[in-house]
């Protein structure tokens, strides 16, 4: 939630400890990819370099119906994203026409670069819709690829310890951010279907696959394996409880077996 608070930066927590909710490309950058994370980074073509070296703007916003507030810094996917999602908010609760929401969506850009980019391009963007400025933005702060980019981190995701509803709010919201910026590379309904289930688990596959699913909305094929996936996580909450109880009982026997021993003989 974005409204009244600002939006954090992304940072390099490990992948099993990220809030999907906020869960950026950065998030999965590993040591060996650093270098070539800094140039998927360097958001502006002006001075790449120097512009690692900042830190990423925040989007703060007060009221619903006053205009949000992009902070100095650079650009990154989720920056962006949360961005498109303060301006459609406030173009949802505008008194004024919509004709008039960029005369306030451009005054609320606080960083330099994008300040002198509107003031390069003053009447062009005047005249465009929300949407154009937007898709026009991304195109000027965001780097060259970064939709491909994003698409391999959706295709290279894979279950591992996470929970399913976890991994499936990670993909649609990267997939909502090709989705949003009209991206080729956005995955249909029946791409991500086969996506999570080619990636998920394999007990959590076998359970779908022996319950035999049928085919229909995805959002009802997620809440299914939902169920799933919760089901087996109380059957492995049970085992493993088996299990420490069996090693308690061994330790114990194994204990008092070792005090018959080292007592001393009987005269």
């Amino acid at each position: 939630d974005i409204s009244g608070s600002s939006l954090s930066e992304a940072d390099s927590t490990p992948f099993h400890q990220i809030n999907p909710a906020i869960i950026t490309l950065s998030a999965y950058r590993t040591p060996a990819a650093s270098c070539t994370y800094q140039k998927m980074a360097a958001t502006l073509a002006f001075n790449p370099d120097a512009d690692n070296q900042r830190p990423l703007a925040k989007v703060r916003v007060t009221k619903l119906k006053e205009c949000p507030m992009l902070t100095k810094g650079h650009m990154d996917d989720h920056v962006f994203q949360q961005w498109t999602i303060a301006c459609q908010r406030f173009q949802k609760h505008l008194v004024e026409k919509d004709s008039e929401i960029m005369s306030f969506v451009v005054d609320g850009m606080l960083e330099p670069w994008f300040v002198a980019w509107y003031h390069a391009n003053r009447s062009r963007i005047d005249a465009m819709t929300l949407e154009q400025y937007l898709h026009e933005l991304q195109r000027f702060a965001l780097p060259c690829h970064w939709q491909t980019k994003v698409h391999d981190t959706i295709l290279g995701l894979y279950q591992g310890n996470m929970a399913f509803t976890d991994r499936v709010v990670v993909l649609q919201n990267l997939n909502a951010l090709l989705k949003n910026t009209r991206s080729e590379h956005t995955l249909s309904d029946m791409s991500l279907k086969a996506h999570l289930e080619s990636h998920m688990c394999p007990d959590l596959c076998w359970k779908v696959n022996y319950k035999r699913i049928p085919v229909g909305e995805l959002a009802d094929w997620i809440m299914e394996v939902v169920e799933l996936d919760e089901e087996l996580a109380k059957e492995q909450t049970r085992t493993q409880a088996l299990i420490d109880m069996s090693h308690a009982e061994q330790s114990n026997k194994c204990k008092a077996l070792i005090d018959r021993l080292s007592e001393p003989p009987c005269a």
